[in-house]
């Protein structure tokens, strides 16, 4: 199921961190929708890194980014997250979606992608434009998005059918020069893994 046909939500945040193991942390994480729903989330996208099972990076869509870093920080949240095995601190991106095409209902090996830009607006138009290029290389889902903490980042998100059709995709001279003429002005950091075990809330 695409996410197309759903609103953008307000605000997003991915919050990564290890975890002792997936299976046990997942059970935690799954009984704690109702402290997430009290927190203004709205849904949740979880990934694990391929190399790392137990390396969990979890997107948020949010309705009020300051109920939710209210929630992130606060005590509570802190000792469940110890209380279902998280090792080690968190890392947190708060963002603002532009753009959502996601797969929802099944596993799917992803890329997440970050880099700054010389104007988002004019990067998000080239981005727009590339829909036919993601889809020769087989990206069949893909989100867009924005750091609120740094407006010239850019954050995207891609899924294709394995890790080799997303590598050929990354390594294609024509997306470089086409990053090149959107404005992408560092180096793409990225992060490969297998996504999935989503839920929107109703």
């Amino acid at each position: 199921m695409s996410a197309d046909a759903q609103p953008l939500p307000p605000a997003a945040v991915m919050v990564t961190h290890p975890v002792a193991d997936f299976e046990t942390w997942r059970a935690g994480f799954d009984a704690g929708e109702p402290d997430r729903r009290n927190a203004g989330v709205l849904g949740h996208h979880l990934n694990q890194a391929e190399d790392d099972p137990n390396l969990v990076s979890i997107y948020l869509a949010i309705a009020d980014v300051e109920r939710a870093r209210a929630f992130t920080d606060s005590d509570e949240l802190k000792t469940a997250m110890r209380d279902v095995g998280v090792t080690g601190p968190p890392e947190i991106l708060w963002m603002t979606p532009v753009r959502e095409a996601i797969v929802w209902d099944r596993q799917l090996p992803a890329m997440m992608v970050t880099h700054s830009v010389a104007d988002f607006d004019a990067w998000l138009v080239g981005y727009n434009a590339a829909d036919d290029t993601r889809a020769a290389h087989g990206i069949i889902g893909h989100a867009a998005n924005r750091s609120l903490d740094d407006p010239s980042m850019a954050v995207i998100y891609h899924q294709a059918e394995s890790f080799d059709a997303l590598r050929s995709f990354l390594a294609d001279p024509d997306l470089r020069a086409a990053m090149e003429a959107a404005g992408v002005i560092s180096p793409p950091e990225t992060t490969y893994m297998t996504g999935g075990w989503a839920k929107q809330y109703g």
